[in-house]
């Protein structure tokens, strides 16, 4: 750049330059320079070069004198961070003079000077002449600038004026001024692209005050400068996290700025922004699609009377983006006997969360994943006690639907251990009456110090030994054993042990025997047979009036109380009313039979509409999934969302899959021994895919059971196996007989006996209770006719 000082002459200001950097002013005493040389450019006009050693001066002071005596102070140059000077004398022609410089901070009047160079002589031009230029040259060296080139024909010049006009001016206007010198290379800014223009150059001499001496000017050139210039060379370079920071030939002197573009794919270039003028690069811009092609070109523009004219395009550049930044120093530690908190660094400015994936270290099963949210830190949770595991880590970014639309690349993979604890199945399957046994699983014995076990339901001990818990449960119900374990690192780990035991199909029991009956020939007695029978397996039933055939299912209230509380609620609010089976498996292995019901009803009304469901249920896991048994259907991956579908087991095989898949399928139930077949015969069906409207939306039903070998489409409603209504059955049937209707007879009214007299004698009324399962007691009345 130049740095420039002014001196009066006459009414004008003329311009001397020198180049330099610009820098910071600090009060101290600068740095010397050094490397000083002089140049005699003339009878009067020395060029001084030197190396700035400071970064802290205001300026430099000049001394002079002829060469023999010592340099005195000469001239103030009052710009700091200058290495070039024409230092103007009087005329001195073949004087030799000698030159020594300082750098100064401060003030002229009050300076704090570097020492001096080394004294430096040179010898003024001997031939005093002041002849006009000549030979002028204009070379247009970009859209807004012209350099001039001249021939120097004088010696004891101060300077030279340049001066311009358009081709189509009458007068001319002052471009500038410029120090002595002996060739020239002069850049001219600020002119109009594609404008022809004339130049013309003259010297002056300000030597001995006014008036200023002028020579004749130099020949006239003339010269067009170029278009505005487009930027070249366009390089993108692809930065962390998807970003690209660019850099570029600015080839123009007269842009308001640059905008840049981009195109992805087959679309059309869009407008990214605008950057200031001047500027030949960028820091990295971010928002720029991942992992994805881009190309970008650039050009400039002017703002022109409030309008905007732009360049030419750049060269078009294609490059692709980086992927999402990996985290860096994945580290872990085992916080439970069930989970490990991992903490990690170097997190992508782009990433809107992460993915984890873990597996127990040296298998080869595939990885478990999880989420976590934008964090440095994030705990997994379910896992197995005194298990080392293999985690690794990567960002991901998400849209609205929380769908992964890029992905890090993984970290290297650590291994972590869980502390010590208690494994295994916590809610294992128990039978009533039938031996039962359940080993406490250590993770690592030589570790524990203490194992504690309570709340045992009668029948069932823990051997402290062996640790086992043994025996043959005698209650029924839900019932929790707290395993309590302390470790040598002083970790104490609690766990319950929720057994839920229902009693296998029994007999019903006789539970009050009947008072005797004494009446007379002609008259009626009316007997309760309230109290008198139970059936020790079944409290509470739900009656399914299929179009194949009625199912009765007997509940576990005592074991899955919630689970038969919300079926209950559905019964009674008549929900599953006018419903149907809407799935039916049957696996050609043999692994799977299953009815589904519960989600779906149709009306000739309505159509076909969903079961409206109540909120989710706790899941109530530890009753085997055996066949006859019924369950609560749920979401994958999600044990406690069971709302209204529910499935009937018809294969054992069912048990080891359904026991333990997402944390078990809860069993409240079993279908009754006599109406087994029924469901059964509805698994045997034909099966059929089918969409259904629903509304204003489709649903698709699979495996559809239908009462006919055709599977046309669409779905003929009349072929659905259908549950009309669904209602409580009474638990137990009754019959009654006499034995002799000759002395009195016997009939039943609900759940009341009228006994009739009918002649003298005595006589019994053989009363028989059936249960649902079809097992059946008898208790006989005895009855007196006087």
């Amino acid at each position: 750049m130049h740095t420039c000082r002014f001196l009066p002459i006459a009414s004008s200001v003329l311009l001397l330059c020198g180049t330099g950097l610009a820098g910071a002013a600090k009060i101290k005493v600068p740095t010397e320079p050094s490397n000083l040389t002089v140049k005699p450019l003339g009878v009067n006009s020395f060029e001084l070069k030197w190396k700035d050693n400071s970064n802290n001066e205001t300026g430099w002071d000049v001394f002079a004198a002829l060469k023999g005596s010592t340099p005195v102070h000469y001239q103030w140059l009052e710009t700091p961070n200058l290495n070039t000077f024409v230092v103007i004398t009087n005329e001195l022609p073949g004087k030799s003079v000698s030159f020594q410089l300082a750098a100064y901070s401060g003030t002229p009047a009050a300076p704090k000077r570097s020492k001096r160079t080394s004294v430096v002589s040179a010898t003024a031009l001997s031939k005093s002449e002041f002849n006009a230029p000549t030979n002028l040259r204009a070379e247009a060296v970009d859209d807004g600038q012209v350099r001039l080139l001249w021939k120097d024909n004088a010696t004891r010049e101060t300077g030279y004026q340049m001066e311009y006009k358009l081709a189509s001016a009458k007068n001319w206007a002052q471009l500038g001024t410029r120090s002595p010198g002996v060739s020239f290379s002069v850049p001219a800014g600020g002119f109009v692209p594609l404008t022809r223009y004339l130049f013309r150059v003259r010297a002056f001499n300000t030597y001995g005050g006014s008036p200023v001496k002028l020579t004749a000017y130099s020949n006239v050139v003339k010269v067009k400068t170029k278009a505005f210039q487009a930027p070249s060379d366009l390089v993108a370079t692809p930065e962390a996290d998807g970003a690209f920071s660019f850099k570029w030939k600015d080839k123009s002197s007269l842009e308001t700025g640059f905008e840049l573009q981009r195109k992805v794919g087959t679309t059309d270039f869009v407008v990214l922004g605008t950057v200031p003028a001047n500027e030949t690069s960028t820091d990295p811009v971010l928002g720029f699609e991942l992992d994805k092609d881009h190309q970008f070109r650039l050009r400039g523009y002017r703002v022109v009377d409030g309008k905007n004219v732009f360049s030419e395009f750049s060269n078009v550049v294609s490059v692709k983006s980086t992927t999402l930044s990996k985290p860096a120093t994945l580290t872990g530690t085992g916080t439970s006997d069930t989970s490990l908190t991992l903490t990690w660094t170097g997190p992508s400015l782009r990433a809107t969360g992460y993915s984890i994936d873990y597996r127990e270290a040296g298998t080869t099963v595939p990885f478990t994943t999880v989420s976590a949210a934008k964090v440095l830190t994030n705990t997994v949770s379910n896992l197995s006690p005194g298990k080392l595991y293999e985690i690794r880590l990567k960002a991901i970014t998400r849209d609205f639907f929380g769908n992964v639309t890029a992905s890090s690349a993984y970290t290297t993979s650590i291994e972590v251990r869980t502390k010590d604890g208690i494994s295994g199945n916590f809610h294992p399957p128990i039978f009533w009456g039938t031996s039962f046994l359940y080993p406490v699983q250590i993770s690592r014995v030589s570790a524990l110090t203490n194992l504690i076990v309570t709340g045992l339901p009668a029948g069932l001990v823990y051997n402290v030994d062996a640790r086992t818990i043994s025996g043959t449960s005698t209650e029924d119900g839900v019932k929790t054993a707290v395993l309590k374990a302390t470790f040598s690192d002083a970790s104490v780990v609690t766990r319950d042990l929720v057994l839920r035991i229902v009693r296998p199909p029994t007999a019903p029991l006789v539970k009050a025997a009947f008072a005797p009956v004494v009446l007379a020939p002609a008259a009626n007695s009316s007997v309760s047979l309230a109290g008198k029978f139970e059936d020790p397996d079944t409290t509470s039933a739900v009656r399914l009036n299929t179009s194949s055939g009625p199912v009765d299912i007997i509940l576990y209230p005592l074991a899955t109380p919630v689970s038969v509380t919300n079926f209950l609620s559905y019964v009674s609010n008549l929900r599953y009313d006018n419903s149907f089976f809407h799935r039916s498996v049957a696996t050609a292995a043999g692994s799977l039979y299953i009815v589904q019901g519960g989600g779906y009803q149709y009306t000739t009304e309505s159509g076909f509409t969903r079961v409206t469901k109540s909120a989710a249920i706790l899941n109530e896991p530890g009753i085997s999934n055996l066949k006859g048994t019924v369950a609560m259907a749920k979401v994958g991956e999600s044990p406690n969302s069971a709302t209204s579908e529910f499935f009937i087991n018809l294969n054992d095989s069912n048990a080891s899959n359904l026991d333990a898949q997402n944390e078990g399928f809860t069993v409240f139930g079993r279908v009754s021994t006599p109406t087994l077949a029924v469901m059964e015969g509805i698994n045997a069906l034909t099966k059929n895919n089918y969409t259904v409207l629903i509304g204003t939306g489709t649903q698709p039903l699979t495996d559809v059971p239908i009462t006919s070998p055709s599977t046309a489409v669409p779905i003929n409603p009349a072929l659905l196996v259908k549950m009309p209504t669904v209602t409580i059955p009474p638990l137990l049937k009754y019959e009654v007989v006499s034995q002799n209707t000759s002395i009195a007879t016997a009939s039943l009214a609900g759940t009341t006996i009228n006994i009739t007299g009918v002649a003298a004698g005595s006589t019994t009324i053989q009363v028989k209770a059936t249960d649902l399962d079809g097992q059946l007691v008898t208790q006989d009345i005895s009855v007196t006719v006087p």
